[in-house]
């Protein structure tokens, strides 16, 4: 008996290690993207934050080959910038260089055709779902109900994987996959994308170590985010886990055929 339930077993904790790291990536990006877009959006702004968090979940997600190669170039990058020009570089310099160094590896670069053809669709989708989940919350929140940055991270990261999953095949195969010439350009511009926000994220960690005081806005956003981003990360670590044990036990399909 126990032998006939190993594979299942063991899909379920994959997903549900999967979805947890989704909730680890989804859980900070929330967290300070909604304090980078307060001074020009207002109250829209965990809006937009939601909608963004989720479009690049859900490129993590359905690119992880792309994903991973851009991680690695805005670490490097990053590190190479810090460790050259510790004293003389701004953050956006090594938001531009990373920005550049993806589009170019996108461009020059082939990666298979199924990690990337439905990429726009994908991002789309995550995109809508994540603001349409942050509507919500801030519809509760303006009818006086108040929510802590951990149970709004952990009901995100369940509602918005979700309806993502549950809608994002009908919305792909609708649409069709991006010709393949356009495809190196999708590519880049994801590598770009995530490759800013991972170089920021080892940025901030980087100079948060070494004490640096260095000014600039984005610095201010870590250091004011800095206590809640441990508890936001855990609970959407927990809430990734559940999610994905759950949509598992379902048999929602994994997508990664899309």
């Amino acid at each position: 008996m126990s032998l006939a339930l190993l594979p299942v077993t063991r899909q379920l904790l994959i997903r549900a290690l999967l979805w947890a790291l989704i909730g680890a990536i989804y859980a900070p990006l929330l967290i300070v993207l909604e304090a980078l877009f307060a001074p020009y959006l207002g109250e829209l702004a965990f809006v937009a934050a939601a909608a963004c968090a989720g479009a690049i979940g859900a490129s993590y997600y359905s690119a992880r080959q792309v994903a991973l190669v851009a991680s690695l170039i805005g670490v490097v990058t990053t590190l190479f910038l810090l460790l050259l020009f510790y004293e003389q570089a701004a953050f956006w310099h090594a938001a531009l260089l990373c920005g550049v160094l993806g589009l170019a590896t996108g461009l020059l670069i082939e990666f298979p055709s199924r990690c990337t053809a439905n990429v726009p669709a994908k991002a789309l989708v995550g995109a809508l779902s994540g603001a349409v989940s942050g509507a919500v919350l801030s519809l509760v929140a303006m009818l006086g109900v108040g929510l802590s940055p951990v149970v709004a991270v952990a009901f995100l990261v369940s509602v918005n994987g979700v309806i993502y999953v549950a809608s994002v095949r009908k919305v792909a195969t609708t649409t069709g996959g991006l010709p393949r010439s356009w495809c190196p350009l999708a590519e880049g511009l994801v590598i770009g994308i995530v490759a800013i926000i991972v170089g920021g994220s080892f940025w901030a960690f980087a100079n948060t170590v070494s004490g640096y005081d260095r000014p600039g806005f984005f610095l201010q956003v870590i250091e004011g985010t800095s206590s809640i981003l441990p508890l936001a990360v855990a609970s959407g670590m927990a809430a990734g886990s559940v999610t994905g044990a759950l949509l598992e036990l379902f048999d929602f399909a994994w997508i990664d055929d899309l």
